[in-house]
């Protein structure tokens, strides 16, 4: 690491407890990887919480670059970490938790170890544990979660914590923390001067204009992208499956990386089936439209699971438009399907009559494996397809239920982060902290929220192209 970012880390450890706000790209995951580094180098152990799976794989590529021994830092999702002090010490937090985490309870896991890190013997075990804490993407939290980091920072006071206001895309239930009146309050505003990183090499004109647009991304502002002429900055007046096919296949290079948005989740979908495979949908962390999936899937030994998988394969596989109604209908009737003539899916129809003969989930996976072998077709939901058809393999071996065995593997994801793809699709919850050669945004009338459409921006190292029915944009909160 150089001198002048190890002088910063040295003066955000002195001033502790503080609050360090920078705008994205300038270095912000950096200087906290470098604040535990220098932590570590003077025998100092250091707690660092984030909110995403994303956030703790980038933390923690940072440390291993700056050889940070792994005993001397612990790294977790605030959520994570309540959920381990609420289960471990559930008669202090007041909740009942399971061995497997159900992430739909994260505020009761949150407020209960708030209640078990205030205990007299839990705070002694952080102070001993831990030199300083370190909270990353703080203007993500909600007032549940605030509470539970002040709860930490008793205990470990050198508590430093990390934003940027403009960022602040998450909505947990309940009111969120107002930098100003929670955060300022409690951890007074420490300076770092700023420089767009992120472009340094790729383009500095783009980093630029992203650092000096920032006044001009608030509520009530209309936003005119035909008045910013930037190198990397392009606006494409029109919108649908025609024009994004264009742009989003004019990406040769596999070497770099794109990424796809859209504001709702059936819209990231709908993208990457239409691009035909060539973009995979990333997926939330807890697995929703796998949930979804695994808590309709019927019983082994009940012949609907042939129509239960050729509904999951088609909302997960481009190509199956000849699983179509009438096929469907006798499925869901018991009835084979093999006689079908479907150009190129023959395959397919002779292990949908498969499961219905077998109906198992070790049938499932013969079928799903007949699926990806088939020569046309092409699998867009990657995540999904591989994350369901394990938890069905697990639950044929264990028998425990699918959406535990889910759980399990939504975990590991959670913990060990996600493959890597040159070509996603997703929605910007699912990408803080991350950055990507090139950002498609598909139509910018459905991110009119300032910070979501900072955040869009701001992922790009070379280029956005944006497209619209209109360059102009009424930026409103929440929008």
């Amino acid at each position: 690491m150089n001198e002048d970012l190890r002088a910063h880390a040295a003066a955000v450890l002195a001033a502790a407890p503080c609050s360090v706000e920078m705008p994205a790209g300038t270095g912000k995951t950096h200087l906290l990887g470098t604040a535990a580094a220098v932590a570590a180098d003077e025998g100092h152990r250091s707690l660092v919480l984030t909110h995403t799976n994303a956030g703790v794989d980038a933390i923690r590529k940072r440390l291993r670059k700056f050889g940070v021994p792994p005993a001397m830092v612990r790294v977790d999702t605030l959520t994570s970490w309540a959920f381990t002090l609420s289960r471990s010490y559930s008669t202090i937090a007041g909740v009942i938790v399971s061995e497997l985490p159900d992430w739909t309870q994260s505020t009761a896991y949150l407020s209960g170890a708030g209640a078990v890190a205030r205990s007299r013997a839990i705070a002694d075990m952080h102070a001993a544990s831990f030199d300083y804490l370190f909270i990353d993407e703080y203007q993500d939290c909600s007032l549940v979660l605030h509470d539970f980091v002040l709860a930490l920072a008793e205990a470990t006071p050198r508590t430093v914590v990390f934003g940027d206001r403009l960022q602040g895309i998450f909505t947990f239930d309940g009111p969120m923390a107002n930098w100003d009146h929670h955060v300022l309050t409690n951890f007074p505003h420490h300076h770092i001067p700023v420089h767009p990183h992120r472009w340094t090499h790729h383009n500095t004109e783009l980093g630029a204009w992203l650092l000096e647009t920032r006044t001009l991304l608030t509520a009530g502002n209309t936003f005119d992208f035909a008045h910013h002429e930037v190198p990397g900055l392009t606006f494409v007046q029109a919108v649908g499956p025609t024009a994004l096919a264009q742009v989003a296949h004019g990406f040769r290079d596999f070497n770099e990386t794109v990424v796809l948005f859209d504001k709702w989740p059936r819209d990231v979908a709908g993208h990457a089936s239409r691009l035909g495979g060539s973009y995979t949908v990333m997926e939330d962390i807890s697995g929703n439209f796998m949930r979804d999936m695994l808590r309709d899937v019927p019983a082994p030994g009940d012949p609907q699971i042939a129509r239960w998988f050729a509904g999951f394969a088609k909302g997960c596989v481009v190509g199956l438009a000849g699983v179509d109604g009438p096929v469907l209908s006798r499925l869901a009737r018991g009835e084979t399907v093999s006689h079908y003539q479907r150009d190129g899916i023959s395959e397919v129809l002779a292990a949908l009559d498969a499961l219905l003969t077998n109906p198992t989930y070790e049938q499932v996976a013969v079928a799903a494996a007949v699926v990806r072998n088939t020569p046309g077709l092409r699998v867009y939901r990657w995540e999904a397809w591989n994350d369901t058809r394990e938890a069905l393999t697990l639950t044929s071996t264990s028998g425990e239920p699918p959406l535990d065995n889910l759980a399990r593997v939504r975990d590991r994801v959670r913990r060990s982060g996600r493959r890597s793809e040159s070509r996603i699709a997703s929605r910007t919850l699912l990408v803080k902290g991350l950055e990507y050669d090139h950002v498609i945004i598909a139509d910018v009338s459905k991110m009119t929220d300032p910070c979501n459409l900072y955040v869009a921006l701001s992922r790009a190292r070379k280029s956005v192209t944006i497209l619209g029915s209109s360059s102009r944009i009424l930026l409103r909160a929440g929008g």
